[in-house]
């Protein structure tokens, strides 16, 4: 198994100091735990290093997860360094 390095992001609206604690929360509850959050111009950015059979399975699982609390993925972004050849 290999570990994969992409980013999730989340469109939100601007969240307050509750509800960024409320989706750190949610989101370690639904299996991302293997991701830092931080704050993106389009909402929340989860960096991840998940380790999976392919990065197709370690994204495809990153999104189930975080779909799961409720949010929606609008995207997935990887440095070129992190594409294994």
């Amino acid at each position: 198994m290999t570990a994969y390095q992409f980013s999730v992001i989340i469109r939100t609206s601007p969240l307050t100091s509750d509800e960024i604690l409320n989706a750190t929360d949610a989101l370690g509850n639904a299996g991302c735990l293997d991701a830092s959050i931080r704050g993106h111009t389009d909402g929340i950015e989860l960096l991840f290093e998940r380790t999976a059979k392919s990065l197709q399975a370690a994204i495809s699982s990153a999104i189930s997860d975080v779909e799961r609390t409720g949010y929606r993925v609008s995207r997935v972004e990887m440095d070129r360094e992190a594409i294994p050849v």
